[in-house]
């Protein structure tokens, strides 16, 4: 055993800097583009893809600081340092455009142009502006690099700090987003794990069997990051969440094995080193609880967005090699550094969790009636809000009302204009009798008429960088009419992306803004715009087309509810499935299920009393918590059909079992809760929301397994174990 034992270690040990290396790549591979949100199966996708081929990105930057206005001379100071960059293709300016308009051939007066790039590029009061950046492939490759260099060259040229600059749009966004994800992976994980080894350490009293469990746990979180890396995935918003969930379901069962271990060494009569034992006893319930929780997991692969399929995908594998590392590492580490043997003395008199958990079981049992019924009773309760939850990715949900992000945003909304890009293309056939002066005269109606909707929403078009178009048939608008129908305009509306000429139709782009701050459903707005031109174009023979990515990802989160319901009936499915195999017995099955499904009901129901949206980082929860909840269950389970087996009755088998697993149990949600609890620092919301739903689900699971699934199984319905036998 000792030879077994030292080589499993050194292997540890030697392979570590590879684990180690590859973790570490995986960590710095954050990349959260939006695009990767969209479902390829919407055919809302390939019209986005569509567009984009046409016109390019709809990706930008928005740039501002207090002071920006027409006057101010480091705008085009920093708009020139910008364009010599490889991270942005071109920068409008409020400045730029009003002296292109005021050029030939346009010919605009300064008052007539400033009035045309109000809400877009000047704001509707005074003359702030802003740059608005285009983001380049470079860009989009590094968003956050991108955003380091507006930052970097705005203090080198314009001597302008990065605290006093106003960012926003889909670049800074995500930017955003992957400064929050190393944070929480450089920052909260190290205080994350400090939290949980304290609080091991003291509910296990021994610090040696703590760093034992911890460092397992730590091991197994850098394998499953390091299968990320070396397998070619990357990390991103939802990914960041992968190693706080190994590392609490490695705890979970580390802390059980480890309890195992520990009956084991109280018993010294046999010559079977514990270490052995603790396998022995505990290899069925820690693999079985391993196998519902990555079912609970691989299920989120039925997802249809590409983050949330891979994020189900590699926690799963991660779950896989943690068991695998579990049984081979933590034995070997306690055969060689076995802690100091328990001593009945080591615990202070006054808080036995023995009598405590004595007191509670007696509770249960004595009254289980009442406590299955209050139990069920919560459950029905809480059920009766699961169909209307409802989701969210906007903007405010996603970052405290105190931070940066939606500051910038309000400032620049309140003195600028709308920052949400949405998109409308009107198409004309090649051969259409009218010219390009008629074609730009309907984008305009249509312009106006999107404009004079509900919503207040900013819009810029070829409209609005063409001079008076004409009306008549003066001298001057037949040479007007002839400027605008050369070839000079064609080129120039084609450079700005707002004309596209393909093969059989002349495109014409309107580029929509609307408010980021509120509550608009940018996806049912689109639908708002285009069931109010519809009628127009049908009148004038035209067509349109509705796109942009914020619509898309709007439509995507109500994806992200059918995701999670889904994701959880197959994962309960299955694993009812499993429990089938192992219990035999459909009845038992089914009331198994109840303590299980109880923590996902509770706190989901639970959320929406409180009206608490569901984020992105709460889809896995769910299905994760179901693999979780089954982990307590399972262990429970099988100390109870153990004593059911040696002769003993239901209620001394409960006893039997709730004296051998309670205190492992609850040791697993105190050390996994505060370690989680951490995150909740964080500023971003959905990885906020992740660590409180996880700590209740785990509070909500320690409640259905130490006081529902008992009062079930010593009542009437539990019966069917004993038929069983």
């Amino acid at each position: 055993m000792r030879r077994y034992a030292i080589a499993i270690v050194l292997f540890a040990v030697i392979s570590s800097p590879l684990i180690g290396y590859g973790a570490l790549r995986a960590l710095k591979s954050t990349s959260n583009d939006p695009r990767q949100w969209l479902p390829r199966s919407f055919a809302e996708t390939d019209t986005y893809d569509w567009f984009q081929s046409h016109f390019g990105t709809d990706e930008f930057a928005v740039v501002s600081w207090p002071g920006c206005d027409l006057e101010d001379p480091r705008v085009g100071q920093l708009s020139q340092a910008l364009l010599q960059t490889a991270f942005f293709d071109r920068v409008r300016t409020g400045q730029n455009a009003i002296e292109e308009l005021m050029s030939p051939p346009q010919n605009f007066s300064r008052a007539a142009a400033i009035s045309r790039l109000r809400r877009i590029l000047i704001g509707a009061q005074d003359g702030t502006t802003c740059l608005v950046l285009t983001t380049s492939v470079v860009g989009q490759a590094d968003r956050s690099a991108a955003v380091g260099e507006i930052e970097t060259l705005a203090w080198d040229v314009c001597q302008l700090p990065a605290a006093e600059l106003k960012l926003a749009g889909p670049t800074v966004d995500a930017a955003m987003i992957d400064a929050e994800s190393r944070k929480l992976l450089f920052g909260l994980a190290g205080l994350s794990a400090l939290v949980s080894f304290l609080v091991a350490t003291l509910r296990m009293r021994s610090i040696r069997l703590a760093i034992s469990v911890l460092l397992v746990a730590v091991y197994s979180t850098a394998v499953s990051l390091a299968i990320l890396y070396f397998s070619g995935g990357k990390m991103n918003l939802l990914m960041t969440m992968l190693p706080p969930l190994v590392y609490v379901l490695t705890i979970s069962s580390a802390v059980h094995l480890a309890n195992y271990y520990r009956d084991a060494a109280r018993d010294r009569s046999s010559p079977v080193p514990a270490a052995i034992r603790a396998i022995g006893q505990g290899w069925l319930p820690c693999s079985l609880a391993a196998i519902t929780t990555g079912i609970g997991l691989i299920s989120l692969m039925l997802s249809k967005i590409e983050p949330i399929q891979s994020f189900g995908f590699y926690s799963a594998l991660g779950v896989v090699a943690s068991v695998v590392v579990l049984f081979l590492l933590l034995p070997s580490a306690l055969f060689l550094f076995p802690p100091k043997p328990e001593a009945e003395t080591d615990r202070p008199t006054g808080d036995d969790p023995h009598q405590k958990g004595n007191a509670l079981i007696d509770a249960v049992l004595n009254h289980h009636v009442f406590f299955a019924l209050a139990c069920l009773a919560l459950m029905l309760l809480c059920a009766s809000r699961i169909p209307s939850i409802q989701s969210t990715v906007k903007l405010q949900d996603r970052f405290l009302p105190s931070s940066d992000a939606i500051a910038d945003y309000r400032w620049l909304e309140e003195r600028v204009g709308p920052m949400v890009p949405l998109e409308v293309a009107i198409h004309f056939d090649k051969d259409d009798p009218r010219d390009r002066v008629e074609q730009i005269k309907l984008v305009a109606r249509i312009q106006s008429k999107i404009q004079s909707l509900d919503e207040p929403v900013a819009t810029l078009s070829a409209f609005n960088l063409c001079p008076r178009l004409p009306s008549g048939h003066s001298v001057r608008d037949i040479v007007q009419r002839k400027v605008l129908n050369g070839r000079q305009t064609q080129q120039r509306l084609i450079e700005a992306k707002y004309l596209s000429e393909s093969g059989d139709q002349h495109l014409w782009r309107i580029s929509v803004r609307a408010n980021a701050i509120g509550d608009l459903d940018y996806g049912i707005f689109v639908e708002k715009i285009r069931a109010a031109v519809a009628p127009l174009l049908t009148d004038e023979n035209a067509e349109g087309t509705f796109t942009g990515v914020i619509p898309l990802i709007y439509k995507a989160q109500r994806q992200l509810l059918l995701d999670l319901f889904r994701s959880f009936l197959v994962a309960f499915a299955v694993i009812a499935g499993v429990l089938l195999v192992v219990l035999r017995n459909i009845w038992a099955t089914c009331l198994v299920m109840f303590p299980n499904i109880f923590p996902a009901v509770i706190v989901f129901g639970g959320i929406e009393w409180v009206n608490i949206p569901v984020q992105i980082g709460s889809v896995m929860t769910a299905s994760a918590a179901l693999g979780i909840a089954v982990d307590d269950t399972v262990h429970l389970l099988t100390w109870f059909r153990r004593g059911l087996d040696q002769g003993m009755s239901r209620r001394q088998a409960i006893e039997s079992a709730f004296s051998r697993c309670s205190g492992a149990m609850v040791h697993t949600t105190l050390i996994c809760s505060c370690g989680l609890i951490v995150f909740a620092l964080s500023t971003f919301v959905p990885i906020l929301h992740f660590a409180w739903l996880m700590v209740f689900l785990l509070a909500s699971a320690l409640l259905g397994d130490l006081v529902l699934l008992p009062a079930i199984l010593v009542g009437p319905l539990g019966r069917c174990f004993e038929k069983k036998r």
